[in-house]
């Protein structure tokens, strides 16, 4: 009977032992499935926060890094060289490329060059002056409203060939402004070298080194004797002064070669104009042009002087790939042309700015070469690539 008792004692605490375990147990098992909750929030909100971060530090999915083209419009073969170039390397690193013409003519208007990515289109609208032509400030104003336009755009990075020293810090001030993510656009600049900060890269040719071709050419027409004009020099353009430059320094190795006079003038007509009165004024044997006006106005003066006259022997070497300087060259009223590599400076220029974009290293200054073209040389076949790069 006492065995029955103690088992009967023992087998009726069982159940007070359930009932007082069951909610010990339901409170662990309520902090387990609490501290679960909060550790999966926790992960959650980490998650969250590397998402938003890595979305900062980069474009969209599969949204290609948009790379604008700033170039001042009809300025002729030399920017729709760069334009393809610039567009050969944004297709190959998978950029999208838009251009932007800044020139007070019909606007500035704003295209997708790359038919492969659709992107909207945009104009501001710029009166015109009733002779045609646009003073510096507007042209400079133009090409900073199309700065800003390709900003409102996406741009991601900026290609421009500035008009000016006050266009280049205007632009580089539009650019350092960061966007939404704090990043500032990347500038590269191309064909000038302003002593402006903020630039990323500088895609150009060594104009001195171009002056002291144009030099040794001349004086190689001339057989190191004669009388010669600069016509086109700016003392306010660091280009045209390092080609100046670059003369002086080649011509000093000939004492019997001497420049008579030197001429500023920055339009085709000025420039006509100019190389009439200089060789009104005095006996010249030699022109040196420091710019495609120049040396077109300098063709004309010869041109009318020859019809005139029935024969002119004044010579001319001059700097620029236009078409009408090289038919200028063809009929002999230009002798040499200096001619830069544009289809490189777009290409380069280009994968300079995806360089950037993609936080590679950076060439601070990237220098294109230039080559001596005359009759005797134009038609090769290196010189046709670099005359005519738009020809297939």
């Amino acid at each position: 009977m006492k065995a029955n008792k103690i088992n009967r004692t023992n087998w009726m605490g069982h159940p007070v032992m359930k009932i007082n375990i069951c909610p010990r147990v339901e409170v662990i098992r309520m902090r387990v499935l609490l501290l679960r909750y909060m550790a999966m929030t926790v992960a959650i909100c980490c998650l969250l926060l590397c998402v938003a971060c890595g979305m900062s530090n980069a474009d969209p999915a599969g949204s290609p890094p948009r790379i604008a083209l700033i170039t001042p419009a009809g300025t002729g073969e030399l920017a729709e060289a760069i334009r393809l170039g610039a567009e050969a390397a944004a297709k190959e690193a998978g950029a999208e490329l838009i251009t932007v013409e800044a020139f007070p003519s019909e606007g500035l208007t704003y295209a997708p060059s790359n038919p492969d990515f659709t992107a909207g289109q945009g104009k501001v609208k710029q009166e015109h002056l009733q002779n045609g032509t646009y003073p510096l400030s507007e042209r400079e104003q133009a090409q900073v409203d199309a700065v800003s336009l390709a900003l409102e755009q996406g741009a991601s990075a900026l290609l421009i060939d500035p008009l000016s020293e006050k266009t280049l810090s205007d632009t580089i001030q539009r650019a350092q402004t960061k966007d939404a993510n704090g990043v500032i656009t990347p500038v590269i600049l191309l064909n000038d070298e302003f002593p402006v900060k903020g630039i990323t890269s500088v895609i150009s040719i060594d104009n001195v080194e171009a002056g002291r071709q144009a030099g040794q050419a001349m004086a190689v027409l001339l057989g190191g004797r004669g009388r010669i004009a600069l016509l086109g020099p700016d003392p306010e353009n660091p280009v045209l002064m390092n080609r100046e430059l670059g003369v002086e320094e080649s011509l000093a190795q000939y004492p019997d070669i001497h420049v008579q006079a030197q001429s500023v003038c920055s339009t085709r007509d000025a420039c006509w104009q100019a190389s009439k009165q200089l060789l009104d004024q005095q006996q010249l044997d030699g022109l040196i042009a420091l710019q495609e006006p120049a040396s077109l106005g300098a063709a004309d003066e010869l041109n009318r002087r020859t019809s005139e006259n029935n024969g002119n022997k004044v010579k001319i070497v001059g700097f620029g790939s236009e078409q009408q300087q090289l038919e200028q060259l063809q009929e002999g009223r230009i002798q040499h042309l200096i001619v830069q590599n544009g289809f490189s400076a777009g290409y380069l220029g280009v994968n300079q700015a995806v360089a950037r974009l993609n936080d590679q290293q950076v060439q601070a200054r990237v220098t294109l070469e230039t080559k001596l073209v005359s009759t005797d040389n134009m038609f090769w076949m290196d010189n046709q690539k670099l005359l005519f790069p738009f020809v297939q």
